[in-house]
């Protein structure tokens, strides 16, 4: 059971590490494409100027990181349920359960709070200069924040009980 609930806690920080790469690199990768765009990619955004070229790109980014989230936050639930049900099959039942509890709680106010608020606020800001400062993009930031602190406690968190799981296994290993 154990070696189970590192593959999984494995797998967790593999996830987060992951969507956290792809999500910057999205958008990045709209500037390098603008800043050295093939010949092809010249040709098929000519009618556009820059700045357009970039916001259109930028949408289709903001839309797949949008995409992505929602999918991981939902595996993360599956992710979450399968830990849950392996650390109840380790004895004895401690902080380890607590703490999955913890992560899995984290998750749930994301997925049915922050994103219900982050993903329509995130779409009606997706076409407006981020050079104008309003009160939308205020709260989408702070939003932003709340939800980044999250995945870090969670990160964190998931850190912890694999290095703990770990250490378990192999006390256990070597009084054997």
């Amino acid at each position: 059971m154990r070696a189970l609930l590192i593959t999984l806690l494995g797998g967790w920080i593999t996830g987060t590490l992951l969507m956290a790469f792809v999500a910057t690199q999205n958008f990045r990768t709209v500037d390098r494409l603008l800043s050295a765009p093939t010949v092809e990619f010249s040709r098929a955004i000519t009618p556009l100027a820059h700045d357009e070229a970039r916001s259109v790109l930028r949408y289709l980014v903001a839309e797949l990181n949008r995409l992505f989230f929602s999918a991981w936050g939902l595996t993360q639930l599956a992710l979450g349920a399968a830990i849950v049900a392996t650390a109840f099959g380790l004895r004895p039942l401690d902080r380890t359960v607590i703490t999955i509890a913890a992560m899995v709680f984290v998750i749930v106010i994301v997925l049915l709070l922050l994103n219900q608020l982050l993903l329509p606020l995130g779409r009606s800001l997706d076409f407006v200069p981020r050079t104008m400062v309003s009160p939308e993009l205020i709260r989408f930031r702070k939003l932003h924040l709340i939800y980044t602190a999250l995945d870090m406690l969670k990160l964190i968190l998931c850190a912890w009980l694999l290095i703990r799981s770990a250490r378990q296994a192999s006390l256990a290993t070597i009084k054997r």
